[in-house]
């Protein structure tokens, strides 16, 4: 795949991850921006938001450790593709 289209999904990714934080803070009632608040007051202990806090955990994981496992793997396939011409 293409470089520009990982960096697409990373920034994606990125803007996915703030607005799940965004939803799960809504669900337990954090108070937004300008006190706008929403009606639902889930606990952590409810089952929805043990599931997006799990997403988000895998997504937060996967955002830290993508950049890096591509810096380390980029200079490894790059040297295979020069020796293969």
């Amino acid at each position: 795949m293409p470089r520009h289209l990982y960096e697409i999904a990373f920034l994606a990714a990125s803007v996915l991850l703030v607005a799940l934080v965004g939803a799960v803070n809504c669900l337990q009632g954090t108070p937004f921006i300008a006190s706008m608040k929403c009606n639902y007051s889930y606990t952590s202990g409810d089952f929805a938001v043990k599931a997006i806090a799990s997403f988000i955990f895998l997504l937060f994981v996967g955002l830290i450790v993508g950049p890096i496992a591509a810096a380390v793997l980029h200079p490894v396939t790059k040297e295979q593709d020069q020796t293969k011409s």
